[in-house]
């Protein structure tokens, strides 16, 4: 059976790489947001289109294993599908590919359909999930999602700071890529400079908006010769609003 899917192909720009040459973790969590996007465009679900019927889709899982960063001015090949969707929730599996055809990254994201007049999930309309697909294979084979427990002791970095306007996006709260580069800003340099990023799991559990004062806590633990940076955000009566782990080898 062929399977139901979006497909496009894009060049990296120099505005997408960190100082490394190489895509950022953050252009890679933008391109994969962009992709769900511009497939839902392709199947007339436009943001405008959505925000008539005030209602839209909120991610509120990713897990993407990276096996190669993309280079300045590498052209890749960006498919994503969705492989599950139903009652309130769809999953959307992505992959990468080079100009060589080489699979350099995988991707699983799960989201849920909203009314954001009410603010809580309704249930996604029986053509939009004839029109998305549903029971197609997922890109990462037994996905649940799961992400690492706190661990004890103190954090090795925080930050406080208060969410501003460039943070948010069209549904008024911080964009999902934001809570990545907060993330981001507290690894380690020997860790972000000296290692190689493999994998990116991130769960959001509550928004927060503009005015929103937030902090972080990250801690760093040793996995089989291998690191994992996990980072908390919590507002200000410390109710976590997104966990990301992500592990550096």
């Amino acid at each position: 059976m062929e399977r139901k899917g979006y497909a496009e192909e894009q060049t990296i720009n120099y505005y997408q790489v960190d100082q490394k040459g190489t895509l950022s973790p953050a252009a890679l969590l933008s391109a994969l947001q962009n992709a769900a996007i511009d497939h839902s465009d392709t199947l007339g679900y436009t943001l405008d289109y959505l925000a008539e019927l005030q209602c839209g889709w909120a991610v509120i899982n990713w897990h993407i294993m990276v096996y190669r960063m993309p280079a300045h001015r590498e052209t890749i090949r960006l498919e994503t599908w969705s492989n599950k969707c139903r009652k309130m929730q769809a999953e959307r599996g992505y992959y990468l590919f080079d100009e060589k055809g080489e699979k350099i990254a995988d991707g699983m994201s799960r989201w849920i359909y909203m009314d954001f007049a009410k603010r809580k999930p309704t249930n996604v309309p029986d053509d939009m999930i004839e029109k998305y697909g549903t029971n197609q294979p997922p890109a990462i084979e037994g996905e649940k999602f799961r992400m690492p427990p706190m661990p004890e002791g103190e954090p090795a970095a925080q930050q406080r700071f208060t969410v501003t306007r460039r943070d948010t996006d069209t549904n008024g709260h911080a964009n999902n890529v934001k809570y990545l580069e907060w993330a981001l800003d507290d690894v380690p340099d020997e860790i972000y400079d000296g290692m190689t990023l493999k994998d990116i799991r991130v769960v959001y559990r509550k928004e927060c908006r503009r005015g929103d004062v937030v902090h972080t806590k990250t801690f760093v633990e040793e996995k089989d010769g291998e690191w994992e940076t996990i980072t908390f955000i919590f507002d200000e009566e410390e109710t976590v609003l997104t966990e990301i782990a992500i592990l550096w080898a």
